[in-house]
């Protein structure tokens, strides 16, 4: 079973379908997920993340936004990635044009781990694999 880590936009488009194809991407990729095919992982950052802008850019309603970070907490197998290096995502975050909340992502993803991700600084960061919802499903 691939093991794979969810960010922040990912989880947006599954929860909003506002962008068409990403949606039905993340649906396919949910199911699989639900199916047993892949481990999904994520973090408290990502959910920081996923809550603000949830509240702030989209402007839900904090009810809704608590139901929809439930359902991804229910989410089968769902591992939280809890440790961080702010050392060592500090100087990434030195180096790179990236935020330092992806800095602290790419730094906690344990290894042989997929970074299911539609952003494009990742790939800033050549010891991660970084795939879309899209490549996983076909």
């Amino acid at each position: 079973m691939k093991k794979i880590f969810i960010d922040t936009n990912v989880w947006l488009r599954f929860l909003l379908q506002d962008v068409k194809e990403q949606g039905e991407d993340c649906i396919r990729l949910m199911k699989l997920v639900e199916a047993g095919q892949f481990r999904p992982y994520t973090s408290a950052i990502v959910l920081l993340e996923l809550q603000y802008v949830l509240t702030v850019v989209y402007k839900i309603a904090r009810r809704a936004v608590i139901e929809d970070i439930g359902t991804i907490l229910e989410t089968r197998g769902l591992v939280l990635v809890e440790k961080t290096n702010l050392k060592k995502a500090f100087a990434l975050y030195r180096q790179a044009k990236t935020k330092l909340a992806d800095c602290l992502i790419a730094t906690a993803l344990p290894d042989k781990m997929i970074l299911c991700s539609y952003d494009r600084e990742f790939k800033n960061f050549k010891d991660l694999e970084v795939k879309t919802p899209g490549d996983l499903v076909q």
